[in-house]
């Protein structure tokens, strides 16, 4: 894996999502390595039983856009794979830097109610907080749920306010909000396993 961009490489984001079937990973690298890529980062997600990867990667100059999605979708034809490619250098993310954010863990859970997911967002999104990550599950009856996002919290934003006004919003709906910050940990029990945060 490449951690610096080669003067003669372009880089380009792929998502690809698919039914999960044994080799979508080896027909996906397969075509990467036929147009001469170098992977950079990729993140893996497995939802109801489909597959959802997100990958940076840098092509040499020559490979165009066009040319990336068609060749993975020709090579993962079998896996019926949605391909979309952007490039990196046009979709350019607006994210806060290190110095410019504190980053937090919001541990959430309770009663599965509709809305949920939808006030808290709207309330981060309303604040210019930035979500970096975030995994949910819900219980097999599908009553309570587990909740883990990770934020970038923009520096000159008080954290206890942002902190007070989810706590207010996550009462309300009988769920309770935990904050973890960057220099601790928790452990997050669950009916199903044991897991370990650590920013």
């Amino acid at each position: 894996m490449s951690t610096e961009l080669e003067s003669d490489m372009n880089r380009y984001i792929i998502s690809l999502l698919a039914a999960n079937r044994v080799g979508i990973m080896a027909a996906v690298t397969t075509a990467m390595d036929e147009l001469g890529a170098n992977l950079h980062e990729a993140s893996i997600a497995n939802i109801q039983n489909f597959f959802s990867i997100v990958i940076a990667a840098d092509f040499p100059d020559q490979r165009d856009p066009t040319l990336i999605q068609e060749h993975i979708e020709g090579i993962c034809n079998a896996f019926n794979v949605d391909v979309c490619v952007k490039d990196s250098n046009v979709d350019i993310p607006s994210i806060l830097s290190p110095e410019e954010c504190d980053r937090f863990l919001l541990a959430i859970s309770g009663n599965n109610r509709a809305g949920i997911l939808r006030m808290i967002s709207s309330q981060l999104g309303q604040d210019g907080v930035d979500i970096l990550d975030l995994s949910a599950t819900s219980s097999e009856d599908n009553q309570t749920f587990e909740m883990m996002i990770k934020i970038a919290v923009p520096a000159n934003l008080d954290i206890l306010d942002l902190q007070n006004v989810l706590e207010n919003i996550c009462s309300n709906l009988d769920v309770s909000v935990d904050f973890i910050g960057e220099s601790d940990s928790a452990i997050i029990s669950s009916q199903s396993q044991t897991r370990m945060f650590k920013l």
